[in-house]
């Protein structure tokens, strides 16, 4: 008998109720049993009493036998007032309590309720709350990372947006406005690139004399370089000066790029307060101030019976004065003043400079390439070793051509290479497309806004990401300490249950296996 107390009795915790009911420890029908129990115990709860000793075991996920018997231990020690002379307590709460902690150790209800809610924590509730505990440490992880993506592209977007505004020179803050700014200097500019041309002047004569001499003839030379001969002799002038070579009498100009802006901006606002004449005038004529000589027309007054239209007769137009380009109606003349027919003013294009029209800028940057590659070409064959051929073809070339040294040469594509650089650098390319296309200056304002808008969008979902981290950690900081209450009570309630059924088997030693070991 001494050995068979010392043999332990191994229960699978997965099997354990099965394994009571087999062995006639517990009733097959004892849910129905823990379900009249649990209804006494929620009404024996509306009646407790206020102490600290039972507020700490009222604390805890569910009621078990072995919470009841404490119970009753508690309210022996408050309600003893009501004990009397037999042992037996009046209190309806000490009789409730007394008849709960009966009906669980009738048929062992006790055993089999307690390992059912063991099973169903190692089985259900501890898995499911790990497994959320993980989900929540996934979404803490991943909005990290989508967090510093986030950042890095905030950053790349406003690196990109700053390198973007360099090209241009200009602050990024309000970039319509700061471009249009820098379009204003834009004249100014293209007088010191002009006043840089003056001093290819040596450079032309020699270009010139080259050509003449390798073609025989000084016939083309009047065609060579047209345009970069007139900036370095005229300057930078308007494009009626160098299509006509007369200097205009007037240069009326269009609005300015930023003028036209401020006039749009302006005009946003419209003005909804349209008023009219119920009784208009009949007949009314509007006086342009504009009268048929000045127009070039002669109208006759037809006679009274033939059917003219409004009594006038306009003449041929063989007999009409014939207009030339240059001469500008007065109706062409803003602000109402009058001109000569015969006054030479330039408009529209004609106004611009020549650097400013953009056909003309074209040409000069061509003219500055052909130039270019004709001395990187000389250059490469003067430095080259002379033979036979080049010395006797140069022996009859101009002075120009003999005494122009390599180092000479060199100095020349420098002075040439400067010009073409600082005309079609980035920064002056794109002012040149803001000149030449207003809507090029909304669209760069576009590109860079989208940008912008770029950076938002980061900084939002930064915000969201935030968000969902830091709900995240409110539900672990909840997880965490629920699952510690189980964790607890498993291995509080293993020990019961080893403990009730070691106790019906002479106190041999009782283990329940499986996942109650891991926890």
């Amino acid at each position: 008998m001494a050995a068979e107390a010392l043999i332990p009795i191994d229960i699978q915790c997965n099997k354990l109720v099965d394994w009571l009911v087999d062995r006639r420890h517990c009733n097959i029908k004892w849910q129905m049993a823990a379900e009249v129990v649990k209804e006494k115990i929620s009404d024996a709860l509306q009646d407790m009493p206020n102490t600290e000793e039972m507020q700490k075991l009222l604390k805890g996920s569910c009621f078990h036998y072995f919470k009841c018997v404490k119970i009753v231990s508690v309210l022996k020690d408050t309600e003893k007032e009501s004990k009397n002379i037999f042992g037996m307590y009046s209190s309806k709460r000490m009789k409730d309590w007394q008849e709960i902690v009966k009906l669980y150790e009738k048929e062992n209800l006790h055993l089999a309720e307690l390992s059912s809610r063991l099973l169903r924590n190692l089985n259900y509730e501890i898995p499911a709350i790990k497994r959320q505990i993980a989900k929540c440490h996934q979404i803490q992880e991943e909005s990290r990372k989508k967090i510093q993506d986030c950042v890095r592209n905030t950053q790349e977007v406003k690196r990109h947006y700053s390198e973007e505004c360099k090209k241009v020179e200009i602050v990024g803050k309000n970039v319509q406005r700061e471009l249009l700014e820098l379009v204003r200097d834009l004249p100014k500019e293209f007088d010191d690139i002009a006043a840089q041309c003056k001093d290819l002047y040596p450079v032309l004569e020699y270009y010139i004399a080259f050509v003449e001499f390798s073609l025989g003839s000084n016939s083309f030379s009047d065609e060579i370089l047209l345009l970069l001969r007139h900036l370095s002799t005229l300057g930078n002038t308007t494009v009626y000066q160098w299509r006509t070579g007369d200097l205009p009498d007037k240069i009326l100009k269009e609005d300015s790029l930023k003028d036209k802006n401020m006039k749009e901006e302006e005009s946003e606002e419209i003005d909804w307060d349209i008023s009219f004449d119920p009784d208009p005038v009949e007949d009314a004529v509007i006086d342009f101030d504009v009268s048929t000589e000045d127009l070039g027309i002669v109208l006759e007054t037809a006679g009274c019976g033939e059917e003219q239209d409004n009594g006038f007769e306009i003449l041929n137009k063989d007999d009409m004065q014939s207009w030339d380009i240059e001469e500008v109606s007065v109706a062409e003349v803003p602000n109402g003043s009058k001109l000569d027919s015969t006054e030479k003013v330039a408009t529209g294009d004609d106004a611009l400079s020549v650097l400013e029209f953009v056909k003309t800028r074209n040409q000069f940057v061509n003219e500055l390439l052909e130039l270019t590659g004709f001395l990187s070409q000389r250059l490469a064959e003067t430095q080259r070793e002379s033979d036979v051929l080049s010395i006797n073809q140069f022996q009859e070339a101009p002075p120009i051509l003999q005494l122009t040294s390599s180092c000479e040469l060199e100095s020349m594509l420098v002075q040439v290479t400067s010009i073409y650089n600082s005309l079609t650098s980035n920064r002056m390319t794109q002012l040149c497309r803001i000149l030449d296309s207003p809507k090029f200056v909304e669209r760069v304002a576009d590109t860079l806004s989208r940008r912008l808008a770029l950076t938002k969008k980061y900084e939002n979902q930064v915000s969201v990401h935030e968000v969902s981290s830091h709900e995240a950690t409110t539900e672990l900081n909840l997880l965490h300490p629920k699952l510690a209450l189980l964790v607890d009570e498993c291995k509080e309630w293993k020990q019961l249950v080893e403990k009730e059924i070691s106790k019906r088997y002479k106190d041999r030693p009782v283990h329940l296996m499986g996942a109650i070991n891991l926890l």
